[in-house]
């Protein structure tokens, strides 16, 4: 029985995804932040594709006001693309889901999905 309160404990934590802290990015990578692109198609330069990458707007509180935002979303994007060497991200996409979405603990969230890229 304790083994199984671990395990689930364990799950909980794992499925509160967020976007990732901004505590480790070099100050090189904070300032191409500001940089990256956002696709929602592919472009026309050439590029060599590096990953999928993804940002979450969650509002984990019932009793708050549903305060979520694709901005913050995307920011989760950017993010990820810059830890993976990337220049842009194409391919990009968002999803607001006004249900709970018991995946990442979210009464409310916009999730924005796409590719990292490295222009050529």
């Amino acid at each position: 029985m304790r083994l199984l309160a671990i395990a689930f404990f364990i799950a909980i934590l794992c499925s509160c995804a967020g976007n990732p802290s901004i505590d480790s990015l070099s100050s090189d990578q904070r300032a191409r932040i500001s940089e990256i692109e956002i696709h929602k198609g592919k472009p026309s330069r050439d590029y060599v594709l590096l990953g999928k990458v993804n940002g979450l707007s969650c509002n984990r509180n019932l009793y708050q006001e549903q305060d979520v935002s694709e901005a913050e979303a995307l920011q989760g994007v950017k993010i990820r693309t810059v830890m993976l060497g990337g220049d842009a991200s194409i391919n990009t996409l968002c999803q607001k889901n006004s249900d709970a979405d018991w995946g990442n603990n979210c009464w409310a969230s916009i999730k924005c999905v796409g590719d990292a890229v490295k222009y050529k």
